[in-house]
């Protein structure tokens, strides 16, 4: 009992001994960590946050490069003349020298009708001409003698007028009974047959010309401006024939459901070998201007929606520059709206932003 009631005693002096030991060694020579850095910490936490906030990339430098100017569009081929062959003159056909799908030269005859009733109703018609001459010859002999009235007179001269217009009709009548072609082309159509019996009025046929056949294409009212008479056109159709041909005629008027506007090329076509109705691949050429080349991988999105291509300015820091598609191949696209000379993100352009600043490796 008696150690057991020193024990507690003498543990409670060596508890507060090491206490004080601890004490005074603790504010003679242990240094407690700060909770403020020192200025050389400061110096390499900035330099560290710093190195994060650029980027590695790869880019290109691109020069501006003058190129022509294509405006691919698909067209048709068109007749350059189509008449519709309409009968002037009663009758009954009776000689057809022309089958249809047979070339035509302008002034040959098509189709002619009956004319023998005509042509007796043009001799009785001259006949009485003469007869209508021969009186007011007549009455101007008695007017001249004061053998008749005025009135005869203009009577005479009437009747010879009327008998004249007749004739006269009836020489026209006798012209329209032979159907002639107006102009060389190609018979394409014929909807009679020898011995029918035409009313005026009556379809014979259809005379077309494709000789130098028409090509047209419909141009976007957005590209119009590209165009001008004489732009010259590549031209190929799915034959595999190939042409040039320049735009001839320009639609003042846009069309009121595409909003497109019709423009016309002519090309030679001498052995009427390229019919209309066909699609036609048109290429206009137009002026050069410069653009630049690369994938079209490398396109993004501004802001504001734009076709956009991420590049580098001089603080190597990333500028979003908007940019217009000019033409279309197979492995690049050509923009315009960069400057002559440009450096591009290739590689790493998905990763940063506008304004972020980048540590970019050239390629060669």
């Amino acid at each position: 009992m008696d150690v057991k009631s020193k024990v507690g005693p003498i543990t409670a002096v060596v508890v507060a001994a090491a206490a004080v030991t601890w004490m005074w060694v603790g504010g003679n020579g242990v240094t407690v960590s700060p909770t403020e850095p020192t200025p050389k910490e400061n110096t390499v936490s900035s330099q560290t946050a710093e190195s994060q906030l650029i980027y590695p990339v790869q880019a290109k430098t691109l020069t501006a490069t003058s190129i022509e100017m294509h405006l691919p569009l698909s067209g048709k081929t068109q007749a350059d003349e189509t008449l519709q062959l309409i009968n002037s003159y009663p009758g009954r056909i009776i000689k057809l020298p022309i089958e249809k799908g047979q070339f035509v030269k302008k002034g040959s005859t098509i189709a002619q009708i009956d004319t023998r009733t005509l042509k007796a109703q043009i001799a009785q018609a001259g006949l009485l001409v003469k007869q209508r001459q021969l009186e007011l010859e007549g009455i101007k002999k008695l007017n001249v003698q004061n053998l008749t009235s005025k009135v005869n007179l203009a009577q005479a001269e009437t009747d010879l007028a009327s008998a004249q217009a007749t004739e006269k009709a009836l020489l026209v009548d006798l012209e329209n009974a032979t159907i002639t072609a107006p102009f060389t082309g190609i018979l394409n159509t014929l909807t009679v047959q020898e011995g029918q019996v035409l009313a005026a009025g009556a379809n014979i046929g259809t005379l077309i010309s494709i000789n130098p056949i028409k090509i047209s294409v419909n141009i976007p009212q957005n590209k119009i401006q590209q165009v001008t008479l004489g732009t010259q056109g590549n031209i190929r159709l799915e034959s595999g024939y190939t042409a040039e041909g320049f735009v001839s005629y320009i639609s003042a008027t846009a069309n009121e459901s595409s909003r497109t506007i019709t423009v016309e090329m002519q090309v030679d076509n001498p052995g009427n070998n390229i019919p209309a109705g066909l699609t036609a691949a048109v290429e206009f050429i137009l002026d050069e201007q410069k653009a630049h080349a690369f994938s079209a991988a490398l396109l993004t999105l501004d802001d504001a929606g734009r076709t956009a291509v991420k590049t580098i300015d001089l603080d190597n820091r990333v500028v979003i520059l908007p940019v217009d598609i000019v033409k279309s191949e197979r492995d690049q696209v050509w923009v315009r709206g960069l400057p002559d000379n440009v450096n591009i993100i290739t590689v790493g352009q998905g990763f940063v932003s506008a304004g972020d600043k980048v540590d970019a490796h050239y390629q060669n």
